[in-house]
């Protein structure tokens, strides 16, 4: 089974523009061994939920790796850092988490696994939680998904994210304003 990684960037940081932010995301996973085994197109999507903000860059990639959720976590939190974001003490406050950064990467799906899925508190907020909370109702997230693992299923809902794509509550979240193809490891160092 898999491990499914959202991307996303609307600022300059350290590893430059949004596009460039995501391809050094990509290399920086295989520097710490990740194995990527797909990566979708780069789609450029309105902003959600905070408005007043630049379009995002969002890309899925696929990864294998012997590496558990968390120790993945501390490595996507420790290249998020290098390319400059910034964690605030209020983050987790509403729209806080929906501001511009120079580099946003999640755990979508670990394996398949479900852990904490629609039961987490502040408590468990330490934790993983397995899948990603919202990345069902986040077109974002879902139409890069299609283009690396279409035939994948929410481990809770059973869904394939096309089926997800149609719910109403999807709709409205990050429309889709251009796709690009994923920058190759040789046009930015």
């Amino acid at each position: 089974m898999v491990v499914v990684i959202a991307l996303g960037s609307n600022l300059t940081g350290n590893f430059g523009p949004p596009q460039y932010a995501l391809r050094k995301a990509v290399n920086e996973l295989e520097a710490f061994g990740i194995t990527i085994l797909s990566t979708s197109k780069i789609y450029i999507t309105k902003a959600h939920a905070y408005l007043k903000q630049p379009n995002f860059y969002n890309a899925i990639v696929t990864v294998a790796t012997p590496l558990p959720a968390e120790a993945i976590l501390q490595v996507l939190k420790g290249i998020e850092a290098r390319a400059g974001r910034r964690m605030q003490k209020n983050e987790r406050q509403p729209f806080f988490h929906w501001r511009p950064r120079p580099l946003d990467l999640d755990i979508v799906s670990y394996k398949g696994v479900v852990r904490n899925w629609k039961g987490s508190s502040r408590q468990k907020a330490r934790c993983v939680t397995l899948p990603h909370q919202r990345a069902h109702e986040r077109a974002f997230v879902l139409r890069p998904l299609t283009d690396v693992a279409p035939f994948w299923h929410h481990p809770v809902l059973g869904l394939t994210p096309a089926q997800l794509l149609k719910l109403p509550k999807v709709r409205g979240t990050g429309r889709i304003l251009e796709c690009l193809e994923f920058p190759s490891a040789a046009s930015h160092s």
